[in-house]
C-alpha cells in the first residue's frame, strides 16, 4: 500500500535525484547501506546454497549444512550456543513473536516497558493492553510503563518497585534508544529483573551496531536484532531465546526455525546477516571509536556554525547518535524537506513514524517542554560517515533556519 504522507508526496513531486555519492546520509538509525563484503556473502549463497534446506537430496543438504554453519557464526558473535537462534525477516517480526509468543503461553504475565521504546515494542503491547482482536486470545495479564529520567534512563529502583507489585512479569526494553542514543544500564536492570524472577526481552535492533555484544546480550532471556541496521540487506533478522523458553508461533506451516517461523529458510539472507556480524566482531571496536570522535567533532562543527541548538542526547549516548533541538526551527516537516532538497538525508523519529511535525514522544517522556521536544532532529552516523557530512549539514541548517 502506498504511503499517504503529504511530505512523501512533496518529496516525490520535487524529484530530488538520489545520487548516493553526492548525498549526505545521516540516518543510519533508520537503515544502513549494504557493505560490499556482505553483498558478496549474499551473492555466494545465492549461487552455491540455493537449495531448499528441508529437501532430502544433495542440493537441500548443501543448503542445510550452510544454515547450520550460520547458526554457529551467530553464536560465535554473541558468545552463546547456536541452538537458541532463529532467523526471520525483521526486528518487528521478531519482537512481535517474542511478546505475543509469551503472552499466548503465559496468560497472566505482566509486561513492563518504558515510554521511549520503538513502535515495534509499543504497538504489540498496546494490543495486549487493550485486549484487541490482534492480541493472543485469552490473555489476562497487564501492561505497565516505568518512567525514565531526564536522560532517558530507566532507574533500576523504580523498576524494582513496579516488579514487586506485578506478579509474573517480562520487561521489554531497548538497550539503546533509537532517537537519542540513550544507553540503558542493562546489567543493573538485569539484576533487578532476575531478583524478581521476571524475564528480560531486549530489543537489540539499535544496540547491535552501537554497543559491543558483551555489554547487553548476555543479560537477556530473549533478544532480537535486524540485519538492515548492520549493513546487511533488509528482510534479515535474528531472535535468540534461552532454551527453556517456549514461544507460541504466530503463523503455522512447516517445522522450519523450530516451528516459530515456518516457511522455506532464507539462506542467502542469513548468510548476509552473519557476514555482517563477522565483520562487526573484527571491526566494531575501531568503528565505535571512530563514531565517538565523529560525533564529538560534529558537535563542535555545529556549535561553530552558530545555528542555535540544544543537546538532547545525554553525554554518554551510544556512539554515532546525536539528538538536538533547534532554537529557530518552525515546521519540522518543512525543514526536513528543505534539507532533502539540499541532498541531506536526516530524520526526527523512527522511520516508522507517519509524520514529522509535533513533539517527540521520546523527548516528551524525558520531560522536555514542547519548545524542545517539537523541534528536535536525529543525527545518526555510521560506517561511511565523515566529518565533511557535518560541515555540509551545518551549512544547510544555516540556510534553512
Amino acid at each position: 500500500m502506498t504511503c499517504r504522507c503529504e511530505l512523501r508526496k512533496k518529496i516525490k513531486a520535487a524529484a530530488v535525484p538520489w545520487i548516493p555519492e553526492r548525498t549526505v546520509y545521516l540516518d543510519y538509525n533508520a537503515t544502513t547501506p549494504v557493505d560490499p563484503r556482505v553483498l558478496g556473502a549474499f551473492e555466494r549463497a545465492c549461487r552455491q546454497s540455493w537449495g531448499n534446506p528441508s529437501s532430502l537430496h544433495s542440493a537441500g543438504s548443501a543448503a542445510w549444512n550452510e544454515l547450520e554453519q550460520l547458526y554457529k557464526a551467530a553464536g560465535s558473535f554473541f558468545n552463546t550456543e547456536p541452538e537458541g537462534f532463529h532467523f526471520c525477516s525483521s526486528g518487528t517480526e521478531a519482537l512481535t513473536a517474542a511478546i505475543f509468543g509469551l503472552a499466548s503461553r503465559k496468560k497472566e504475565l505482566c509486561f513492563i516497558t518504558s515510554p521511549i521504546e520503538h513502535q515495534a515494542v509499543r504497538h504489540p503491547l498496546f494490543h495486549l493492553g487493550r485486549r484487541s482482536p490482534a492480541a493472543p486470545a485469552g490473555y489476562r495479564g497487564c501492561v505497565r510503563t516505568v518512567g525514565v529520567n531526564g536522560s532517558g534512563v530507566i532507574e533500576p529502583d523504580k523498576l524494582d518497585g513496579m516488579l514487586r507489585d506485578s506478579g509474573p512479569a517480562a520487561v521489554v526494553i531497548s538497550p539503546v534508544n533509537h532517537e537519542t542514543g540513550t544507553v540503558q544500564p542493562v546489567r543493573e536492570i538485569s539484576r533487578v529483573v532476575r531478583g524478581r524472577g521476571a524475564l528480560l526481552i531486549l530489543d537489540g535492533v539499535q544496540a547491535a551496531a552501537r554497543l559491543q555484544p558483551a555489554e547487553w546480550a548476555p543479560y537477556a532471556d530473549i533478544f532480537c536484532i535486524s540485519g538492515h541496521k548492520l549493513c546487511a540487506p533488509k528482510g534479515t533478522a535474528l531472535i535468540w531465546k534461552k532454551p527453556d523458553i517456549r514461544l507460541t508461533p504466530l503463523r503455522f506451516g512447516g517445522s522450519q526455525e523450530g516451528g516459530l517461523f515456518p516457511g522455506t529458510e532464507n539462506v542467502p539472507g542469513a548468510a548476509a546477516l552473519t557476514e555482517a556480524l563477522r565483520l562487526l566482531k573484527k571491526e566494531q571496536a575501531d568503528e565505535l571509536r571512530m563514531l565517538r570522535a565523529l560525533i564529538r567533532d560534529g558537535i563542535a562543527i555545529l556549535e561553530k556554525a552558530d545555528i542555535g541548538f540544544r543537546m538532547e542526547s545525554p553525554p554518554e549516548a551510544a556512539p554515532g547518535v546525536l539528538c538536538i533541538s533547534l532554537d529557530y526551527a518552525g515546521s519540522m516537516e518543512k525543514l526536513i524537506f528543505e534539507l532533502n532538497s539540499r541532498k541531506i538525508c536526516i530524520s526526527r523519529f523512527s522511520a516508522c513514524s507517519e509524520k514529522l511535525d509535533g513533539p517527540s514522544p521520546v523527548l516528551k517522556a524525558m520531560g522536555r517542554p514542547p519548545g524542545y521536544s517539537g523541534k528536535s532532529i536525529r543525527i545518526s552516523a555510521g560506517r561511511w560517515s565523515r566529518r565533511d557530512d557535518f560541515y555540509k549539514l551545518a551549512a544547510a541548517l544555516k540556510e534553512c533556519l
